[in-house]
């Protein structure tokens, strides 16, 4: 029993690889880094060195269920140029994809003016980065009707890729506009010319409403499409409540996610978010409840947990 559930699983990793090629980003924009989303937001803080780490796990009480670990770093380095890097590793029953990534981001502010403390500075940024994926199959952890099938001559599969973004905040606005996984050389196919790569496009939407000292909103949608014509919609809603200097405080909050094809409308996941900030050290969770008819065993819950430090940037007085 134990194998034929893991079988279905590889079987759905194969139908989604497209959606999964690169990292498969949930809510890590949210609790973790948006970094891994857009180049463009790397170091777009020129006063920290940000360093991000994230565990997401879907079935966790599932032998093999899907997992995703990554590990981020970015900052200001020689007056706007900022670079980063980050590393992920995706298990998903008998497939582990793993990827290095390096990103370097160009900051420009709009204007030259004061601002008071509910006005964040305005800047124009544009990133880019290289990754490094490789994949794998573990295809002892399954069992197959026909060992010769064409499907299982390779198990293994490496590829390097392109991330380009930009993105401006502008009077509390934000709006990022990026493109990933973008392959460098000949297209090449996975699974012995089966799924074919895609290229993942990404829209996100922002603003930062200071309702009163120390108490903020923020609302946000995230929209994202693959070469493949797959599509997805988050809509966000985040309250922070602040205390002490340096965006300390506690934030609570829900995302929405909620797939989008030909067929209609298919609603994925509601997420109650979880952040906190206590000095330097910064902490999440989200919890993601299944709204989707797709469940393994009864089971339609994932989480996501990510733990942060943001370190003084001795070069961040450069940056205007």
């Amino acid at each position: 029993m134990k194998k034929f559930v893991l079988f279905c699983l590889l079987l759905l990793c194969i139908k989604n690889v497209n959606a999964q090629q690169g990292l498969p980003f949930y809510n890590h924009y949210l609790v973790g880094d948006k970094m891994l989303i857009n180049p463009a937001y790397a170091g777009q803080n020129p006063e920290i060195i940000s360093i991000n780490a994230t565990h997401r796990n879907q079935w966790d009480d599932l032998p093999d269920s899907p997992s995703t670990q990554t590990v981020s770093a970015h900052g200001t380095i020689i007056d706007r140029l900022a670079v980063g890097a980050y590393f992920f590793n995706d298990r998903n029953g008998a497939t582990k994809l793993t990827g290095f990534n390096l990103t370097a981001a160009y900051h420009i502010p709009l204007d030259d003016r004061s601002y008071s403390e509910d006005a964040e500075k305005s800047v124009f940024s544009f990133g880019v980065g290289a990754s490094s994926v490789s994949q794998r199959f573990d295809f002892s952890k399954i069992v197959v009707e026909n060992p010769n099938d064409p499907a299982l001559d390779t198990d293994s599969y490496n590829a390097l890729f392109l991330n380009l973004g930009l993105s401006v905040k502008y009077m509390n606005f934000n709006v990022g506009v990026s493109v990933l996984d973008i392959p460098l050389g000949e297209n090449v196919y996975f699974l012995n010319n089966i799924e074919p790569l895609p290229t993942w496009y990404y829209l996100n939407l922002g603003y930062n409403w200071y309702i009163s000292e120390g108490i903020r909103l923020e609302p946000s949608l995230v929209y994202n499409l693959n070469s493949n014509s797959d599509r997805h919609l988050d809509i966000n809603l985040l309250s922070h409540f602040g205390f002490g200097d340096n965006d300390q405080g506690v934030g609570v909050g829900v995302g929405y996610k909620q797939g989008l094809d030909k067929n209609g409308n298919q609603p994925l996941f509601i997420s109650p978010i979880l952040k906190l900030k206590v000095g330097s050290l910064r902490a999440g969770l989200s919890y993601d409840i299944g709204l989707s008819d797709f469940q393994v065993d009864g089971r339609k819950q994932g989480f996501l947990f990510s733990l942060g430090l943001d370190l003084q940037n001795p070069w961040g007085d450069r940056y205007y």
